[in-house]
């Protein structure tokens, strides 16, 4: 085999692993590098879904996915968000690796409420994130995360 070949089978494996990790994200929860806020919805209307969103009916079903680094007042700052959105919380999927986090929300309006703003359901999300990230940057408490504390000495933050 010359290099040429080498080289073109090596690229074509590093694809088809590339193409298989993100197979697997997309079925398993793990956290990313990047703090970011996702949002989708639809309104569940028949009987063919999941047994556990049968009792949720005719509502408008929401899917929220929060990536951020693992802090202690995080789902303190979520509740709040998602109790003054008058939003409840069917299913979570939460992950924690390396100091991050990835929740996956599935949230349903009370009350068969469908004036839910989507926007300001992602930005309220977001600030809070960003809220956490902020906070965690300014104080100099000793709850750091574990990769802060592992790449960076204590004089350093």
């Amino acid at each position: 085999m010359d290099k040429a070949a080498l080289l073109g089978s090596v690229i074509d494996r590093v694809k088809d692993l590339k193409r298989k990790a993100m197979d697997v994200s997309r079925v398993i929860t793990v956290p990313t590098e990047i703090d970011e806020v996702s949002i989708d919805y639809n309104n569940v209307e028949d009987e063919t879904n999941n047994n556990k969103l049968n009792k949720f009916k005719n509502n408008f079903i929401i899917k929220a996915s929060i990536c951020c680094e693992d802090r202690p007042e995080l789902f303190s700052e979520l509740i709040q968000v998602l109790k003054g959105l008058r939003l409840t919380t069917v299913k979570a999927d939460i992950a924690s690796v390396g100091g991050r986090i990835k929740s996956i929300l599935i949230l349903c309006s009370k009350d068969s409420e469908e004036n839910v703003c989507i926007n300001t359901l992602k930005q309220s999300l977001k600030s809070a994130v960003t809220k956490i990230a902020s906070s965690s940057m300014v104080s100099n408490c000793p709850t750091r995360s574990k990769r802060q504390r592992f790449f960076l000495p204590s004089h350093f933050v």
